[in-house]
């Protein structure tokens, strides 16, 4: 099989010929079709997981299943899947059993068998949710990760009906905290530094776009302020800004990898009720429900399509920030 190998940290990722993997019990064989490329991409390039080189990265991986291995009786050859980051659990803990494998001491991810920037790649078959009918391989890619994780923030918000969302952050995961919170007929408000995208962010469902620049807590307390702010900014001092302007009760939930420590307002925090809460992805039916919104047309990720052979240019690009909004690998090419 053709794979994008990281042979060595922080050096051009290799093109190479590897055998075909075959499935263990309770595992499938996936011929990939598309594989999102995502901000942890450039962590796992620079070696900062704990992971040794040859390294196949890719953990937004959708394809068909080739293969089953002996004992999978829930998958079928043929069924078009997607491949979330935590695979399985030992099964035996008490996170497993409260249904939170990926607290899991023992979970079992991509980076044990390997991700999807290659024609075939090995998942749990615990770890493959079905496409709805009719999604493509291209568009639901960013979902098993980006969708999932603001979906999850959304859900983790507890956004109760007439409250107001603001989402910080409008990149890869925030265009899609922003159409998830307008599909589930939520006021939300974008918060962005970039006054040209505001026609973009109202088309994509946001009630009012704010131009927050370096103060974005001062623009949305201009403009009334917020229930629920939704953050994946990497920028520390704008969480701590936004988070002033949280309305008595508010949440704001964090997922983003932020650039320092977030020092929040303690009397803001404290006086108000407020909650500074962390999310990534969660519960299994977020996944599920972010899939069916976007198999329904209420959702549309901004993606960007590329051969699986220029890899190492979409990396760059990432990197360089020059990606609007996801970038996505195909197989096929």
């Amino acid at each position: 099989m053709r794979a994008a190998v990281i042979a060595r940290f922080d050096q051009p990722w290799e093109l190479q010929q590897l055998p075909d993997p075959r499935p263990q019990p309770g595992q499938v064989l996936i011929r990939v079709r598309a594989s999102g490329m995502c901000g942890t991409d450039l962590h796992v390039h620079h070696g900062l997981f704990p992971l040794q080189p040859p390294i196949v990265a890719g953990h937004e991986p959708v394809g068909d299943v080739v293969e089953l291995g002996a004992g999978v009786t829930r998958l079928r050859v043929g069924d078009r899947v997607g491949v979330h980051w935590h695979q399985q659990g030992c099964g035996r803990c008490a996170a497993c059993q409260s249904g939170r494998e990926g607290g899991c001491a023992e979970a079992q991810t991509w980076m044990h068998l390997g991700g999807g920037n290659s024609e075939l790649m090995l998942a749990w078959a615990s770890g493959c949710t079905l496409l709805p009918d009719g999604l493509d391989a291209a568009t639901a890619a960013p979902i098993f990760c980006a969708g999932y994780t603001v979906m999850s923030g959304l859900r983790n918000a507890d956004p109760r009906p007439g409250e107001r969302v603001a989402v910080l952050g409008l990149g890869g995961l925030g265009h899609l905290a922003l159409q998830f919170s307008h599909a589930l007929g939520l006021a939300t408000f974008a918060i962005t530094g970039q006054a040209g995208k505001a026609a973009e962010l109202r088309a994509m469902g946001a009630d009012e776009v704010l131009i927050g620049g370096d103060d974005p807590g001062r623009a949305l307390a201009a403009a009334g302020g917020a229930d629920v702010i939704l953050s994946t900014t990497n920028s520390a001092r704008q969480v701590a800004s936004a988070f002033r302007a949280l309305r008595p009760g508010g949440r704001l939930v964090n997922m983003g990898v932020t650039d320092s420590p977030i020092a929040v307002d303690v009397m803001a925090l404290m006086m108000g009720q407020r909650q500074l809460r962390g999310s990534s992805q969660d519960e299994r039916s977020d996944l599920y429900e972010a899939l069916q919104l976007v198999a329904a047309g209420k959702v549309r990720p901004a993606i960007e399509t590329y051969p699986l052979a220029q890899a190492n240019a979409v990396r760059e690009r990432l990197a360089a920030g020059k990606v609007r909004y996801r970038a996505v690998l195909l197989h096929d090419r």
